[in-house]
């Protein structure tokens, strides 16, 4: 379809030469990692944050753009990153990585009185050039890739959603970059533009369309809808950015809008798809105008409503939609038309609950289709790489279907895709099980056959109004949690754990220090292998680590924090002291770094307060009170930094929805109230001479936090409250972590209570949560729930332990008893803590131990 271009190899190896070769002669080194090429200076002085420059470009004008780029720099002092490769900047500007990133295929580091200058020579140089406009950035001249922003310089840790800049008053200002503008009030554009003014005027396109809200975000272009000033109708606008996401034929954004536009074309005049209205240029974007199908689609109805039912007792009722859906599809294909990208997002619901299906950007027309689809929502691929096929749509349809019923997308992390459908039939059964659903979960089984001739058979009963196969093959479940299949799926994670970390912590990561870090990197996979030593080859694979970690040149630059700073790494080099080879426990003095203004565990006071207090225990098992000591001073400026803030507004003012997971993040325990009080809690315990300000902020913080808990609890239980509200950072596990365990403490039922109906709260949630990590997932779910098995000795409660691993088997990939056990991007496994494979083997070990210890709860006696 289209052009053909020829791409230089350019592979990390080929610029690293090509690098070589540029700055032979000049005081510079570089460095790879799997993301970037770093290039150094050693004239740079160290920034924490200031004016960066972006350049963009294609990828097959990436090496020539080095030719230009590169000797500019050599004339300044700067430090720069260029991505490895054009496999990384395909994938960059494609917005895999993040869709903050799309264009920014080269970054610089300037010192300020460079900025300019250098911004302007190389908007020079590079004059006439194309690339993907990078969104986040104002441009330094219009006809150049050439962009800037204020930023981090470094960037600390692994939650990259907390970084702050300090600026010289002690102003604070998000230092993550987003895909709109932003500048800290301190900072003044170095190339003269005004700053940026709250709220936006309406914009127009086309000198016709008026922009009223927005529909989707995407890297490739947002989706819109407006105003058609000449007809009054509401319209829907889809842009197509320039350059973007190329692949490998040289295929952009505008392409596939293109494409779409011949399809709809194809279409014109079927019932239950948008009708083209224009189709124009607007600077150096496209635009394609359709009519307006209605106010949602269906994966925001499930988010705002809840999952279908699975039975006929509902309004929502999930046969009459694969009816609708099957009826546009047949439509569709008697037009020559396969849709190759029907999912959730795509089906769009009116007030009347018609559905109609949207956005063909990748749809198979005759012969003609671009490349591209949504990983689960289409069968394997043919062998033969035959042409798409209508059958596939109902493969689709099926995928589409399992959504509604359960609010899930498909399991992907498995490489055989006839595994990824059987665990995805298992999530479907754990949400509807019993008899009663039996013929829905068979009507999906059927649409997501491999077999199409089973496929088909399904859509002409579906046809025929009755959906449902005659009695056959048992449909899958979760499997049943025995002991030995806890102890094989424990043995081979602990095995996993350690072969995935055999070359951690890398030279680099994306941030730097985060291989480091105990919340995705060395410290978190460490300590939890540190359960494990008994086992073959554990103990040498945590001294090497160890060793690595204590030796990495980015060590320096972590924050006092305990999940993404130096607090969590230095825990787990004194918990590794021990081993047989183990490197020295760290002889380090807390960091003077201040924390985020949050307070809160991940990033601030809280966490790096709670490491403290294990730093302190630790030192006291190893007989060294003078060093307990620093670290419990440490432990309390950090109560007092947050007693200090004890009595501001609450985050509770501001007049959230019901259902809003804004309500459980705002207490939760990785960014709100319940982390802080946690840690005051554990600390007044820990130090016989904590301050009264301490006791009172922590008594006050427990009973607050019970008296919300009931409200929070029927919030989360309503049927479109945010699935977020199961988590352990920012929802009722979390909630209930602190309750139980000032609970259990207190011997105070007034905590207790509320701590284990949060703990069966998210048990009921549990089949609607689609990640399994300690982050968001089941296994924070999980650790909840043997918590409150250990609190009460209630054999239900481990029971409802045991079910929870159920669901983490049944989103996983492997064998039940080896299991490939997804991170939280669902598409690969990470032995990282906080989003992958070493949390929940934490909580896997706990219920095979019948209790064991958390990882990261502090010990309270003094």
């Amino acid at each position: 379809m289209g052009k053909v271009r020829a791409v230089p190899d350019g592979s990390v190896q080929d610029l690293s030469r090509r690098l070589d070769t540029l700055i032979a002669g000049h005081d510079r080194r570089h460095r790879a990692d799997s993301v970037w090429l770093h290039l150094f200076d050693p004239r740079m002085p160290p920034m924490d944050h200031g004016w960066k420059l972006h350049v963009s470009t294609r990828p097959e004008d990436f090496t020539e753009t080095l030719d230009l780029l590169v000797p500019v720099l050599l004339r300044y002092t700067c430090l720069a990153k260029f991505a490895a490769g054009t496999a990384v900047l395909e994938e960059i500007n494609a917005g895999v990585r993040d869709p903050a990133l799309v264009g920014k295929a080269i970054t610089v580091y300037p010192r300020e009185r460079d900025v300019a200058a250098l911004g302007r020579e190389l908007a020079e140089a590079l004059a006439g050039r194309g690339g993907p406009r990078v969104l986040g950035d104002r441009r330094v001249r219009p006809d150049a890739p050439v962009y800037y922003r204020y930023g981090p310089f470094r960037a600390s840790g692994g939650d990259d959603a907390a970084l702050v800049m300090t600026g010289p008053d002690g102003q604070r200002f998000p230092g993550r970059a987003t895909v709109r503008y932003r500048q800290p009030p301190w900072a003044a554009d170095p190339f003269g533009a005004a700053a940026p003014t709250p709220g936006r005027t309406a914009r127009l396109i086309g000198g016709r369309y008026r922009l009223t809200g927005g529909i989707a975000r995407s890297p490739h272009g947002d989706v819109y809808r407006a105003l058609d000033n000449a007809t009054g109708d509401r319209v829907v606008i889809k842009q197509a950015r320039a350059y973007a996401g190329e692949d490998g034929g040289g295929l952009d954004a505008r392409d596939r809008l293109r494409h779409e536009r011949a399809v709809l074309g194809a279409l014109s005049g079927l019932d239950g798809v948008p009708r083209v209205i224009d189709h124009l240029r607007h600077g150096e974007d496209e635009y394609l105008v359709t009519t307006d199908c209605g106010p949602g689609d269906l994966r925001r109805d499930v988010l705002g409503h809840g999952p279908y039912p699975g039975d006929a007792r509902s309004g929502r009722r999930i046969s009459e939609l694969a009816r609708r859906l099957l009826a546009v599809l047949d439509g569709i294909h008697e037009r020559g038309v396969v849709v190759c990208d029907l999912k959730p997002a795509n089906v769009v619901l009116d007030a009347d609950g018609n559905a109609r299906i949207v956005d063909f950007g990748i749809s198979a027309l005759d012969t003609r289709r671009p490349a591209g689809g949504t990983p689960g929502y289409t069968p394997a691929p043919d062998p033969d790489g035959g042409s798409p096929v209508p059958v596939d749509d109902l493969y689709a349809l099926g995928a589409t279907l399992h959504y509604a019923l359960t609010g899930l997308d498909p399991v992907i992390v498995d490489p055989d895709p006839a595994v990824n459908r059987q665990r995805t039939l298992a999530c479907l059964a754990a949400a509807l099980p019993g008899v009663a659903h039996r013929p829905v979960r068979a009507m999906v089984a059927a649409l997501l056959s491999p077999d199409p001739a089973e496929r088909s058979a399904c859509a002409r009963r579906l046809r025929a109004g009755r959906p449902e196969p005659a009695p056959g093959r048992r449909l899958p479940a979760p499997p049943r949690v025995t002991a030995a299949l806890l102890d094989d799926v424990i043995g081979h994670t602990v095995a996993a754990c350690v072969r995935g970390v055999a070359d951690w912590p890398a030279a680099s990561g994306p941030r730097p220090g985060s291989t480091l870090t105990l919340y995705v990197g060395a410290a978190g996979v460490g300590l939890e292998l540190l359960h494990h030593t008994d086992r073959p080859d554990v103990a040498g694979a945590v001294a090497h680590l160890a060793h690595r970690t204590a030796a990495h040149p980015e060590l320096g630059e972590l924050s006092d924090t305990l999940y993404t700073g130096r607090t969590g790494v230095d825990l787990f080099l004194w918990a590794a002291a021990d081993l047989p080879g183990g490197a020295p426990a760290p002889d380090t003095p807390p960091a003077a770094r201040p924390y985020d203004d949050t307070g809160d565990q991940i990033g601030g006071a809280a966490g790096g307060g709670t490491g403290h207090l294990l730093l302190a225990a630790a030192a006291r098992a190893a007989g060294d009170p003078e060093r307990a000591g620093v670290h419990l001073a440490a432990a309390a400026h950090c109560a007092g930094l947050l007693v200090a803030r004890h009595g501001e507004p609450g985050p509770d003012e501001l007049g959230l929805p019901p259902a809003s997971s804004r309500a459980a993040y705002a207490h939760g325990f990785a960014h709100g109230r319940a982390g802080i009080v946690y840690f005051l809690d554990a600390y007044r315990r820990t130090d016989p001479h904590a301050a009264p300000a301490v006791h009172a902020a922590a008594r006050e913080g427990l009973a607050d936090l019970a008296a919300r808990t009931p409200d929070l609890l029927a919030s989360a239980a309503l049927p479109g409250a945010a699935r977020n509200f199961g988590s352990w950072c920012r929802g009722m596990a979390g909630i209930g972590t602190t309750l139980i365990a000032a609970g259990v403490a207190d011997g105070d039922p007034k905590l207790l209570e509320p701590g284990l109906r949060c703990a069966r709260l998210c048990h009921s949630l549990a089949p609607r949560m689609s990640l399994v990590s300690q982050c968001c997932g089941l296994s924070g779910i999980g650790e909840l729930l043997v918590d409150a098995a250990v609190a009460t000795g209630d054999d239900e409660l481990w029971r409802a332990a045991e079910d929870v691993i159920g669901l983490i088997l049944a989103r996983s990939g492997g064998t039940a008893r080896r299991p490939l056990l997804p991170d939280n991007s669902r598409t690969a496994s990470s032995p990282a803590w906080g989003t992958g494979s070493a949390g929940v083997l934490s909580f896997f070990r706990r219920v095979r131990q019948r209790g064991g210890q958390r990882l990261l709860a502090p010990t309270t006696s003094p």
